[in-house]
């Protein structure tokens, strides 16, 4: 079968770049360019008969074979269960998963209008991190094809499919109350990302519910990370007065937050109790082993895939939440009476 013209071939006719090309087509707001190219562009791709794959409830596979799924760090542990869960479905309707690193899409537009633009994927997933460069480039691709943002709310117009973190959030701080701890503090990683935000929202109203104060100076936002995990403990720490427990909004940055308190001298459940989102492989190899909340990671990244192998994007506007399996919280020795 013959393959139908791309985005290389439209620039190649109207002697422009394969990313003007995408971002005239996709209506990109922020570009600036001569009314005359963009005429010529549009009559290139008129007479080419160039076709973008539109994302739309009847997604029909078997073009290129391949689901295209973006996450900022491959390396990421937590990132490892969506990606094998997205894998897995995939895999099961014959199809393959291309993984590609946000932070270089971002840096490298040429290599974002090749993948999207050339039936190189037939749908994507975006791990979002939240930043405004991602925000831009998955709103685009949502115009060429079908996508799905990965444990976020929808965005930009692109929708979502998100975990109960709220929920995951309020099961961790009831645990701490329930131990008998009332001065409790809050790390979370990036303050602009949904995740972050509704991890914190879920610590909030549980205090609250609980009255207990939510206090400013034991509520640190970073970044992702361990290293800044082990900053903002640091921070927290320098106070006046410290809390008797942390909960963290991400078993990755704990693995920091843990460093520094002992770094700190503080013994760990002794003198602070540290409870994390999401359960890995390393957490029970810990000094001491990490408490958590285990997420259904793996099911994430199934379901988003099979959302857009189904081509079933509609949803409710507030996008797809997964409650099942319901968030598990997993005691271990990092966490005990104040």
């Amino acid at each position: 079968m013959k393959r139908r013209p791309g985005l290389s071939a439209v620039a190649e006719r109207a002697g422009v770049s394969v990313s003007l090309v995408s971002r005239i087509l996709t209506g990109d707001a922020n570009l600036r360019v001569r009314e005359e190219t963009r005429q010529r562009v549009l009559r290139a791709a008129a007479e080419l008969k160039y076709v973008p794959q539109v994302s739309g409830r009847a997604l029909r596979l078997a073009r290129s074979g391949a689901i295209g799924l973006v996450v900022q760090d491959v390396s990421n542990p937590i990132h490892a269960e969506i990606i094998r869960g997205a894998q897995l479905a995939t895999a099961a309707h014959g199809q393959v998963l291309l993984l590609a690193d946000s932070t270089e899409l971002s840096s490298r537009p040429e290599a974002f209008d090749r993948l999207i633009g050339e039936g190189r994927v037939d749908g994507l997933l975006w791990q979002s991190s939240g930043f405004a460069s991602e925000e831009e480039l998955s709103s685009r691709a949502a115009k060429l094809l079908p996508t799905i943002l990965v444990n976020n709310r929808p965005r930009a117009g692109v929708q979502g499919i998100r975990l109960a973190d709220e929920e995951a959030a309020a099961l961790a701080v009831r645990h701490l109350i329930e131990l008998g701890h009332r001065d409790i503090g809050f790390v979370g990683g990036s303050g602009a990302t949904d995740i972050s935000i509704r991890r914190f929202e879920g610590f909030t109203r549980t205090m609250r519910a609980h009255d207990l104060p939510v206090r400013p100076e034991w509520t640190v936002f970073k970044e992702w990370d361990a290293a800044a995990g082990h900053a903002a403990m640091s921070e927290l720490l320098a106070v006046p007065k410290r809390p008797t427990a942390v909960f963290v909004a991400n078993v990755v940055v704990c693995v920091g937050a843990l460093a520094a308190a002992r770094e700190n001298g503080l013994a760990v459940p002794g003198d602070l109790s540290l409870v994390a989102l999401h359960d890995t492989w390393f957490v029970e190899h810990g000094a001491p082993p990490l408490t958590t909340v285990r997420l259904p990671l793996r099911d994430l990244g199934r379901q988003a895939a099979e959302l857009i192998i189904a081509g079933d994007l509609g949803g409710p506007d507030d996008g797809f939440l997964l409650t099942e399996p319901p968030p598990e919280l997993v005691v271990r020795a990092s966490t005990g009476r104040p």
